[in-house]
């Protein structure tokens, strides 16, 4: 029998908001909708998901009403935004589902699903992210170091069986024995 510490819900471990958006905002000095869209991304990918969901809420308000306006790289990162600082993970997983529409051709957009479904704790979904990433770019730095971090599985001992049938279960763990 394992021992489990706490089970933390999601939206107990997000921090507040701390940040005037009056304050980030001020950071864009050129008006121009991309240079926006590039501080919340660059923001996101510095791990400062309160700033980039500032610049990128914004982005998103001024471009929401042209569609085709909005990229992939606004949506997912948005997405991203909203789960790891939010911790809306539906939400968030509908805007990484609109970026990976808008382009599909962009690893980047699966890593951030990928670490979405993780926040949301759906491995499945977000192995299934992660592989699609890899797909496209087998180098992807993010989704390379998302992989070790997650780990793989063994293949069931009895492949045709599923892995949670009892027989592979037991096989399984005297295999690891």
């Amino acid at each position: 029998m394992t021992r489990r510490g706490p089970v933390l819900r999601l939206a107990e471990a997000m921090p507040a908001d701390t940040l005037s958006p009056q304050d980030v905002l001020s950071e864009w000095r050129t008006e121009n909708l991309e240079d926006l869209v590039d501080l919340g991304v660059a923001a996101a990918k510095a791990a400062e998901y309160e700033r980039g969901l500032i610049f990128l809420a914004e982005a998103y308000r001024h471009l929401s009403s042209d569609k085709h306006r909005l990229s992939g790289p606004l949506l997912s990162f948005y997405g991203l935004c909203l789960a790891l600082h939010r911790g809306r993970i539906k939400e968030a997983a509908e805007f990484c589902w609109l970026g990976v529409e808008k382009d599909r051709y962009n690893a980047d957009v699966y890593y951030n699903m990928a670490r979405v479904w993780l926040a949301g704790r759906s491995r499945r979904k977000a192995v299934e992210a992660l592989e699609k990433g890899l797909a496209l770019d087998a180098r992807h730095p993010g989704l390379l170091r998302l992989r070790t971090e997650m780990g793989s599985r063994k293949v069931p001992v009895i492949p045709f069986l599923h892995r949670d049938n009892p027989l592979n279960v037991s096989l399984g763990k005297m295999r690891t024995r």
